[in-house]
């Protein structure tokens, strides 16, 4: 990895990392992934935690270029094609992954825990003409096809076999033959360009709906590069015999998943230890049976440790470092879990979204000043940010005024998938704005404290309430709707709703409820309650006056 020396910004207010820019070579994903496959060849790359599952590197290298020559020949796919993952975090995740993108398709990850509406609105946006999911998950997928329309072609990626053989489905272990050596060499001839959309994750953006955010080649291997740059590396170098392990039981679907963790650490050869759910009783089994060295997460998974009697500190002896991110993780729980663990643990914050790939800022203790308690850290190399005020002038504030949050760098999204508005709304020339207010200090290093946008964070998770409030609207009884996020002690934020009802109806709150749950994955449910109201307070725009609310 070549740096160069950091040259100075003359621009007033403009904060540029404070490392060392990285010369990023034009790579694709995947030749990134496999560059150093032969210093971990016949090492475990995956293994799943509830079967026992396992893949080394080299299978995995094998199966996905299998199934890459088999996605161009059999289903005829073309560079810049769609699939779609709709898998729990399993084995057999990377093999689908890697292969879509090695024939040079467009994976767009689905949430698994979905409806079939939320599903077919995704698979419908994206195009997906081809889709990789589980047996258990397949009754959802089929529903969700069916509203479309259309027929997609379904990949099986199972853990336990069965006799039969959905219709329309083929099993993911039938298209990885791994005994044809020359899968790779059929694929030679690919024009694919590290400019190329690679990634189509979904992301609520700063406002609305669910936008697809088109993340390229560049945009993620860029990424890649300054994640593990001498001053933020987290991981210690597989040789001879040491792996760092590490539990994924934050969602793959999810960018911090699946490219923070899975891509960032399988292509430096650590262990993976797949978790398909998050249990707080699973927890101290995990940390007794594999020793993780580093652990990811988010800032309920920290409750979860700190308040959980059964977890001591003596079970997690093996860790390192433990990562928070997703959400800012509050100064007492910073300090509760010092406490708890005597400080022999790292706890390190860091901050991205989709729309950088996704990692702007991290803590790192490298670097003086590096982990103070309520930030979310440095700015990574070749990575340039400024606040600008909240009322829509674009010049940079100095340290320690608070405003939102613009970046810029080579990590940053190509833009939105068929959504040009948004993309605009989204950048101010190369700035892309985060919805979020910040501030820095005198040692650049930065404070996430609110957010512009109105989205709610569960548990890491973007929850739009447009999307809510159009599903209550279309309840026979609902004339109209708003929801807000309200504080959960251990959820981060839930949404609640206030409606105004039609005519003489009378509909009780818990009926809303499970209206709303039998439509919305489990993190979008009301847990903050149904306030019925005579009306909603709006300004003369029209625009819903959400703070009068939270105050109701």
């Amino acid at each position: 990895m070549k740096t160069l020396k950091r040259a100075k910004s003359t621009v007033t207010n403009v904060i540029k990392s404070k490392s060392a820019d990285i010369i990023v070579p034009n790579q694709l994903i995947h030749e990134y992934v496999w560059e150093h496959l032969d210093n971990w060849y016949d090492k475990t790359a995956v293994m799943c935690f509830d079967t026992g599952k396992r893949y080394t590197f080299q299978q995995i290298y094998h199966k996905s270029w299998s199934l890459a020559a088999v996605l161009r020949q059999k289903f005829q796919l073309q560079v810049g094609d769609t699939v779609a993952v709709i898998l729990p975090n399993v084995p057999d995740f990377p093999v689908a992954f890697l292969g879509a993108i090695q024939a040079g398709l467009v994976v767009t990850t689905v949430n698994p825990f979905y409806k079939p509406d939320e599903m077919a609105v995704q698979l419908g946006d994206s195009g997906s003409q081809l889709i990789f999911t589980s047996r258990e998950l397949l009754p959802f997928v089929n529903k969700a096809t069916n509203k479309l329309r259309k027929r997609v072609p379904t990949v099986l990626a199972e853990t336990k076999p069965a006799d039969s053989l959905p219709a329309d489905c083929v099993r993911l272990d039938e298209l990885c033959d791994t005994s044809n050596s020359n899968n790779k060499d059929k694929l030679d001839d690919l024009l694919m360009s590290p400019d190329d959309v690679a990634l189509l994750p979904y992301s609520s953006g700063t406002t609305g709906l669910s936008k697809g955010v088109q993340l390229t080649h560049r945009n993620v291997v860029s990424n890649l590069y300054q994640m593990s740059s001498p001053d933020f590396v987290v991981n210690r170098k597989t040789e001879g015999g040491f792996q760092d392990v590490i539990p994924v039981f934050l969602p793959l679907f999810h960018i911090y998943g699946m490219v923070g963790i899975f891509l960032n650490f399988f292509a430096q050869g650590c262990n993976l230890i797949m978790v398909s759910n998050f249990v707080g009783s699973q927890f101290v089994k995990l940390m007794q049976s594999y020793h993780p060295t580093l652990l990811f997460a988010v800032p309920p998974i920290i409750v979860v440790i700190l308040n959980n009697p059964r977890i001591r500190s003596d079970d997690l002896k093996s860790i390192r470092t433990i990562i928070s991110a997703a959400a800012p993780l509050g100064a007492s729980a910073v300090e509760e879990f010092n406490n708890k663990c005597q400080e022999k643990i790292d706890l390190l914050q860091m901050y991205g979204m989709t729309e950088t790939s996704p990692l702007t800022l991290m803590q790192t203790p490298r670097l003086n000043n590096g982990t103070k308690i309520g930030g979310s850290g440095f700015l990574i190399p070749n990575t340039e940010a400024k606040i600008i005020s909240i009322d829509g002038d674009s010049t940079g504030l100095e340290a320690y005024r608070s405003g939102e949050l613009v970046v810029r760098g080579p990590q940053v999204m190509k833009g939105y998938h068929n959504n040009a508005k948004a993309t605009r709304e989204a950048m101010l020339g190369d700035w892309l704005r985060t919805g979020d207010v910040c501030y820095y200090d005198k040692h650049q290093h930065f404070f996430i404290t609110d957010r512009l946008k109105e989205l709610i964070k569960v548990k890491g998770f973007q929850v739009a309430p447009a999307e809510l409030e159009e599903i209550l609207k279309s309840h026979a009884a609902i004339q109209d709707a708003a929801v807000v996020g309200i504080p959960h002690p251990v959820h981060g934020e839930v949404p609640k709703a206030f409606v105004v009802l039609r005519g003489d109806n009378n509909v009780r709150p818990d009926q809303v409820k499970q209206f709303v749950a039998s439509k919305v994955a489990n993190y979008k449910r009301l847990v903050g309650g149904v306030v019925v109201v005579g009306s909603i307070p709006r300004n003369s725009a029209g625009k819903i006056l959400r703070n009068e609310l939270k105050h109701l």
